[in-house]
């Protein structure tokens, strides 16, 4: 296949061009199984870099895809390669992302749209865990692998203990700050009139999970690590909330930091429908669900 210019990439080399995007404020980090995604909206139009993982065999490569307007009014997928491996790697490389480029015009035909969005580089390699990065997060920082295992493990351990009752061992889990803030008798009180009002747990389950490292606005210097929720008690049917984790140091485990519960009760709901109606039910859960910013895209 044709080789393009290095200069169409506006940058050198690979490292180079991921480099700079990492201290470029206002861009989007995600790690997809490795694939480092980096998100550019900063010229009003959505740009997609995609930066191969080392066992990749096009790796070192990126890349880049933008949105531009078609002579025909619709919008297409402009595509640059940047290829540091051999050339049959680079050719099956560019394969692949013609291939995605093409399913997602294809699909926005067929769905009637006018903008495609460039798909992540993982639709072509299985679902994708995307991970999330605040703004004002270190730049260029991601979270280790380590890391990322540790939070379902921990939220699981902690929501475990919460859900069971055993308070003691729900307490632990808890990062000193918070210990400071909240005695184990106030915790333990707390629990327990919740899981007294909620019934046995139904579901638990992770929306989303928001990273951050040594924010300007964090009460101390560390990783922390938003857990957006989702859950259903024999008692409350609507219910979101989350849970911060945060670590002082890499070797230190995860604790949790605040943990916060946002529902209503089916008594509630009930006592609400029978004085005014079912659709003031779902309006005042919509306006008290907004404190959960995921709970509408998790349904």
């Amino acid at each position: 296949m044709p080789e393009a210019p290095n200069s169409s990439m506006g940058y050198p080399t690979v490292a180079a061009a991921l480099s700079a995007l990492r201290a470029k404020p206002g861009v989007r980090i995600q790690d997809q199984q490795g694939w480092i995604i980096v998100t550019d909206t900063q010229s009003g139009t959505p740009t997609l870099w995609s930066f191969t993982p080392p066992g990749n065999p096009a790796h070192p490569s990126v890349v880049k895809r933008s949105l531009v307007a078609q002579k025909d009014g619709s919008t297409g997928i402009e595509m640059n390669i940047l290829c540091e491996a051999d050339k049959s790697s680079c050719d099956a490389l560019v394969r692949q992302f013609q291939a995605l480029n093409d399913r997602a015009i294809e699909q926005v035909k067929n769905q009637g749209s006018e903008s495609p969005t460039p798909a992540p580089s993982s639709t072509a390699h299985g679902t994708p865990e995307e991970i999330n990065i605040t703004p004002d997060s270190a730049p260029g920082w991601l979270p280790s692998p380590d890391q990322r295992a540790q939070v379902p493990r921990v939220i699981g351990d902690f929501l475990a203990a919460l859900d069971g009752g055993q308070t003691a061992k729900a307490y632990d889990f808890l990062a000193e700050p918070q210990r400071k803030l909240e005695t184990f008798n106030a915790f333990a009180s707390r629990i327990t009139r919740f899981n007294a009002e909620a019934g046995p747990v139904k579901e638990r389950r992770i929306v989303k999970v928001t990273w951050t490292k040594d924010p300007a606005h964090a009460p101390a210097a560390g990783v922390y690590a938003a857990v957006d929720l989702v859950s259903r008690f024999a008692n409350i049917d609507r219910h979101c909330g989350y849970v911060v984790l945060y670590q002082r140091d890499a070797p230190a485990p995860l604790r949790v930091m605040r943990q916060e519960d946002v529902y209503m009760s089916n008594e509630q709901a009930r006592q609400i429908e029978a004085t005014k109606s079912r659709q003031s039910v779902d309006e005042l859960w919509a306006q008290v669900a907004k404190n959960c910013p995921n709970y509408g895209s998790s349904r």
